[in-house]
């Protein structure tokens, strides 16, 4: 630990783009370090460099009969399949529920309940281990259905945005709409007349500054019709068609290379096809962009996450197979990552995790990696810190 070799100009730029748990691991080499990469600059710069890098996949596990968690999640490498140590926050333990919201820039929204109907919200960054806790608006509502939310940061900036809607009952006239902005501090309410949205999908996105949602009509609300747009500044709201003959079912939605897109699949006579399609925001349509053949499938239907370079990234679960090493033949549910060359077709499995039978995936995201603290200081959060010592493994 001598004299610096390089200007501080030409350092803080290597910083900024190594990835970010090197850049966290060098905060504790020196006083000097650890002050320059604390610095909000260098966190946003950081994180911005980042985007699309280290991605992971978190996997939310719990119990077939509920839509919530209440176990613990895995958080598993796209690339090498490895699983990636993230102790959770003691506020996630194991009273109670959980379930996931979504993840932008390295941070992840969950929402959650100690015990009973008391919930709150919470924005964590599993790398520095930070937490930062929000009041729930639904708590404030009696009645509720139709209910979304959704979580981002708007492109280029610190802020992040934690939206909710909902109506009084299905056939209530008017949203009511929730927006938090960790700018401001504090709960944005607003009122919006329409009387057709019916029911939203569990995914969601948020993309320059709108939060995006299916939404679902038909026999038991199964297919999907439009996709709703909210814009978090001036609150409009606007859909987009989705023609059934693009695309049949939709499982859930994803960002990639900056474009929003459906994920889902189609019945074929040999099986199922995957397929993606783009959301065109400026034109307002829903157009294909790539069909996956797949066969011999097992199990529940296949959970497409993710498009990196010439590969998808895809997840199976299969909750009939019997484990090979219990004397007793124990059912067991698999879940298994496999990345598939989109050129040659090629498939190759890298991870494998088992859990007991009664236990399901209830939801798969993808996690990036970033420096940034979850938002600043206002009436309504209370910032956590924990220390993995002090909590289990999940």
């Amino acid at each position: 630990m001598g004299d610096q070799v390089f200007p501080n100009d030409i350092l803080m730029e290597i910083f900024t783009r190594t990835d970010p748990k090197t850049a966290a691991r060098c905060r504790t080499a020196s006083t000097t370090w650890r002050l320059r990469l604390t610095f909000d600059e260098f966190r946003r710069d950081s994180t911005i460099a980042n985007i699309g890098k280290h991605h992971k996949v978190l996997l939310q596990i719990g119990d077939q009969d509920t839509y919530c968690s209440r176990v613990s999640f895995c958080l598993v490498d796209c690339l090498d399949g490895g699983r990636v140590p993230a102790p959770m926050p003691e506020q996630l333990g194991p009273r109670g529920w959980w379930s996931v919201i979504g993840s932008d820039c390295g941070m992840i929204c969950v929402r959650y309940s100690r015990a009973g109907f008391d919930t709150e919200l919470m924005v964590w960054n599993p790398l520095l281990r930070v937490a930062r806790q929000l009041d729930d608006p639904a708590d404030t509502l009696w009645k509720q259905a139709v209910i979304g939310y959704a979580f981002g940061y708007p492109a280029g900036t610190e802020n992040y945005y934690v939206v909710y809607i909902s109506k009084r009952h299905l056939k209530d006239r008017f949203l009511h709409c929730n927006i938090f902005n960790s700018a401001d501090g504090f709960w944005k309410y607003e009122y919006i007349n329409d009387q057709r949205l019916i029911h939203l999908g569990a995914s969601s996105v948020f993309h320059l500054g709108k939060a995006l949602w299916v939404n679902y009509g038909g026999r038991d609300a199964m297919v999907a019709m439009h996709v709703v747009v909210l814009d978090a500044g001036n609150l409009r709201l606007s859909k987009i068609r989705i023609n059934r003959s693009s695309i049949q079912h939709v499982q859930a939605m994803r960002v990639v290379d900056g474009i929003p897109h459906l994920v889902g699949y189609e019945r074929k006579p040999h099986g199922l096809s995957t397929i993606w399609c783009k959301i065109y925001l400026e034109s307002m349509c829903v157009v294909p962009f790539i069909k996956l053949g797949v066969a011999g499938q097992l199990g529940v239907l296949w959970n497409p996450v993710t498009i990196m370079g010439d590969c998808m990234i895809m997840l199976r679960e299969n909750i009939h197979r019997r484990a090979a090493t219990a004397a007793n033949g124990v059912s067991v549910t698999e879940i298994s990552l496999d990345r598939i060359n989109l050129v040659s077709r090629h498939r190759v499995t890298t991870f494998i995790g088992e859990w007991p039978s009664n236990m399901s995936l209830q939801r798969s995201l993808i996690v990036g990696v970033g420096s940034l603290v979850p938002g600043r200081s206002g009436r309504l959060c209370k910032t956590i810190t924990y220390a993995a010592s002090r909590l289990p493994t999940p």
